[in-house]
């Protein structure tokens, strides 16, 4: 199903006088109602993204990930994107992917009509590093990530009030401490999973599309997928 064909708005005409060099602008009030037309007929495509700490994948997760499951379950999404590359899931090479991904998100798919979409890249990022005291300041920085990940209680937590908003604004905090190639690595990756997403609406338009990330990238996802106008981005609880 193709986008559907913008609306002509209306026309906007410029006239001027014969004994005036002043242009004067008329509006066609169809405007808005073109527009109303547009919204009604466009496919919107909801959209939510649930951010995760799988980097911390050697740290033990202090929840059972059965809640992680039963979440998603609950959503029932219709496609699932996730930061793997197309090769990890062609050739099922899941050892080295976060146990978020690795004993829970792929089982499940693999148990339900759940399709998953790799929107990853091929190249690993590195993390931001720094010398100096901006290097030791990274470090804590993560320590307080992780930290983060052992206290959550649940994958709400990571999604949800402080602990959501805390986790972007250590990984900003990270970023600017750390050298410019990491951080325009990570920025690049954050508009490629972006680029991703939006392809994949454009293929399947109207499907629920649940996005899994790294928690540091939703606070750049969900605006940016906001402005399309086929999209709708939602909160996890009401995909």
């Amino acid at each position: 199903m193709g986008r559907p064909q913008r609306l002509r708005a209306g026309k906007i005409g410029d006239f001027a006088d014969a004994h005036s060099s002043h242009l004067a602008v008329v509006f066609d009030p169809s405007i808005a109602y073109n527009d109303s037309i547009l919204e009604q007929t466009m496919t919107r495509t909801p959209i939510a993204v649930l951010g995760t700490l799988a980097e911390f994948h050697h740290e033990p997760i202090p929840y059972n990930l059965h809640a992680l499951v039963e979440l998603v379950t609950d959503l029932r999404p219709d496609l699932l994107c996730l930061d793997m590359t197309p090769a990890q899931w062609q050739r099922r090479e899941f050892d080295n992917l976060p146990p978020e991904y690795r004993e829970a998100l792929l089982p499940l798919a693999h148990q339900t009509d759940i399709v998953v979409v790799p929107i990853g890249e091929e190249r690993p990022l590195a993390e931001p590093t720094a010398p100096g005291w901006r290097g030791r300041l990274i470090t804590t920085l993560r320590h307080w990530l992780a930290d983060l990940q052992h206290t959550a209680p649940g994958p709400a937590a990571i999604n949800e009030g402080w602990r959501h908003h805390l986790a972007d604004t250590l990984y900003s905090v990270i970023a600017w401490l750390g050298d410019n190639a990491a951080r325009h690595a990570w920025q690049t990756h954050t508009a490629h999973l972006t680029q991703q997403v939006l392809e994949v609406v454009r293929r399947d338009p109207g499907c629920r599309v649940l996005v899994v990330v790294n928690v540091r990238h939703c606070h750049h996802i969900r605006p940016a997928l906001a402005q399309h106008p086929e999209i709708d981005v939602v909160p996890y609880s009401r995909l």
